[in-house]
Formats: structure tokens, C-alpha cells, sequence
């Protein structure tokens, strides 16, 4: 008897430090690896309590409220009820933007996520210029201008709000995402609709290169990287989905099985060091790091997840000259 309400005020204190320190709720495998632990008298819950305080996921959420606190509300002079009436008839969007506290609903990613990508660009972009390659609604080349970039170039082919399968007829009857937000912001920043692969008939250069989600979608990775670094003076930014493994590797998926799937999007995708790889031995770049990675969780698997894992992998990465 003595035995289990002990493992019930075990399991009562490790759900406790589940909650306080990892800000979610206990797993089973880990709460009964813990009570194990602590019934065996192989750990103390002072020690328990030490092992989550120092863990990575302690770690990572440490450092996500610290990127939380630069998360940014956009000023504008246009009324709260013009944004949202104006917002809330649209329903795609792919940036969480808040502007006059106000900001859209069911957006793809989160201002969590996207602030941790942010931790890349310069907090001071005085005097810089900026290339936003794959803007889509624009969030990171408001940022930058919001950061005092000189000039922000943004570029895409296909806003993320407009229907793909669309005539071009009606497609030019709708204000894209971006054209709201930059209205809004009374922003300054230049969009052109132009396809990554034609980077180089830009004809200029730029501090900066973003390069965001968008290098899984390319089928040929070098020849565009090739093309951004003659354009870029500094440093390119890039963002996506990665294999984990240590070894130099990509995976190509047969598009031929996938081409009717909706929700599938990626021709390929790489390990960190495959990418480090191309950035450096192949396209000219004299450094190339991994300087962050978010593991994500996704409903469905997709192929390239080795050993049935459930997380995505995404990687955030600097190329400089």
C-alpha cells in the first residue's frame, strides 16, 4: 500500500516539473522512466528536477521566450476595424503579422516560429539592402525595413494567398497578401513577381539574401544557389527542411507518385552537411554553418523521416562570402 501512494506522489511531483519546466504536459514513457528511477532509488527528485532543468528541451524553450520578447506589433495609421474588416476577408495566409495588435487567424506559421528564424538577420540593418527570395506575405521584408534596412527588395513567383490554379485573368483582380500588408505599413519595400531561378536578371546586388523555405521546392538547388551568390555581398540566410543524418546526403522524391498530392510540396531535401557542401565546395561560399535547428511535429510521415519519427527537422543556416 505504502508502495503505491508513494509512485502516486512520485508521478504527482514529476508531472509537476513536466509542466513547470518543459510547459507541457508528462509523456508516459518519460513519467514512468523517471518513477522508475526514483522508486529504484536510482535518482532523487531533486535530481529528476536538475536532469529536466538542464535538458535541451528546457534549453530551447529558455531561448524561444527570449526570441519571443523581440516579436514585433507593426504600427500603421489605418484604424483597427479597416485591418481587421480588410483581414478577415481573406482566409490563406502563410505570415503571422501583427499589425495595431491585430492579426490574421489560421496562418501557416506561427510568430514563434517565424521570430525564430529571425534570430539570423541583423538586429540593426542601417544602410544594408535586402533580397527576400520566395517572400510570400512579406513578414521578413517588413521586418528588415522595420530594422532600418535601406532598401528591401521582395520576390516571388506565386503569393501563397492566390490560387494556384487560377486563370491569369483573375489573378489580376486580387490583391495578394503582401500588397495588403505593405498598404497597411505604408511600407516602402519593392515586390516583383519574378521566379527564383531568374535571380540573376535582377541586375543588382545586395548586403543580404533570404532564402526561406523555398530550397526544397527547387530542382536544381545549385544552379539557383550558384545564381544568388552573384548577387549577394555579405551573407545569405536560408531556412528549411533537413535530414538528420551526419553524413553529406539528399533525398530526391519520385514526383511521379506525388504530383496529385495536394498537400506535398518538396522535390527534395538535405542534411545540414550536404548543404554546408554545396554552399562551399560547389557554389564559392568561404563559410557555410548550421547555426540553429526546430524540431516540428507533423501529422503525417513523410518519406525522407528515417525510423518512423514523427518530427520534421527544420534548419536554419548562414552562407558568407
Amino acid at each position: 500500500m505504502n508502495k503505491v501512494v508513494d509512485k502516486e506522489k512520485i508521478e504527482k511531483s514529476i508531472k509537476i516539473f513536466y509542466k513547470t519546466l518543459l510547459n507541457r504536459e508528462s509523456d508516459i514513457k518519460g513519467l514512468n522512466y523517471y518513477t522508475t528511477q526514483v522508486m529504484e532509488n536510482s535518482l532523487t527528485l531533486d535530481e529528476v528536477y536538475d536532469e529536466m532543468k538542464n535538458s535541451i528541451e528546457a534549453s530551447s524553450i529558455i531561448k524561444m521566450s527570449k526570441l519571443m520578447e523581440s516579436a514585433i506589433t507593426f504600427q500603421s495609421n489605418y484604424s483597427k476595424e479597416e485591418i481587421k474588416n480588410n483581414l478577415e476577408q481573406k482566409n490563406t495566409w502563410y505570415h503571422t503579422i501583427n499589425i495595431n495588435g491585430i492579426q490574421v487567424k489560421n496562418s501557416r506559421t506561427s510568430t514563434q516560429y517565424q521570430m525564430w528564424v529571425s534570430q539570423a538577420i541583423p538586429v540593426d540593418l542601417t544602410g544594408k539592402s535586402i533580397l527576400d527570395v520566395g517572400c510570400s506575405d512579406g513578414f521578413y521584408s517588413f521586418l528588415c525595413e522595420h530594422r532600418n534596412a535601406n532598401r528591401v527588395l521582395a520576390m516571388d513567383y506565386e503569393g501563397f494567398d492566390i490560387q494556384k490554379k487560377m486563370p491569369e485573368s483573375e489573378k489580376k483582380n486580387i490583391t495578394n497578401n503582401f500588397e495588403l500588408y505593405k498598404k497597411f505599413l505604408d511600407s516602402k519595400v519593392e515586390y516583383r513577381n519574378i521566379d527564383v531561378n531568374d535571380i540573376d536578371l535582377i541586375k543588382e546586388t545586395f548586403d543580404f539574401v533570404l532564402f526561406f523555405g523555398v530550397y526544397y521546392h527547387l530542382e536544381n538547388l545549385i544552379s539557383v544557389l550558384k545564381k544568388i551568390y552573384s548577387v549577394v555581398n555579405d551573407s545569405v540566410f536560408l531556412v528549411g527542411h533537413i535530414l538528420e543524418s551526419e553524413n553529406p546526403i539528399m533525398y530526391y522524391y519520385d514526383t511521379t507518385q506525388i504530383k496529385d498530392d495536394p498537400d506535398f510540396f518538396s522535390q527534395i531535401v538535405a542534411s545540414p552537411q550536404c548543404l554546408i557542401n554545396i554552399a562551399k565546395g560547389i557554389c564559392g561560399f568561404k563559410n557555410a554553418r548550421l547555426v540553429d535547428t526546430m524540431s516540428i511535429p507533423y501529422d503525417r510521415e513523410y518519406p525522407h523521416f528515417s525510423s518512423g519519427s514523427k518530427n520534421d527537422k527544420i534548419g536554419l543556416f548562414e552562407f558568407s562570402k
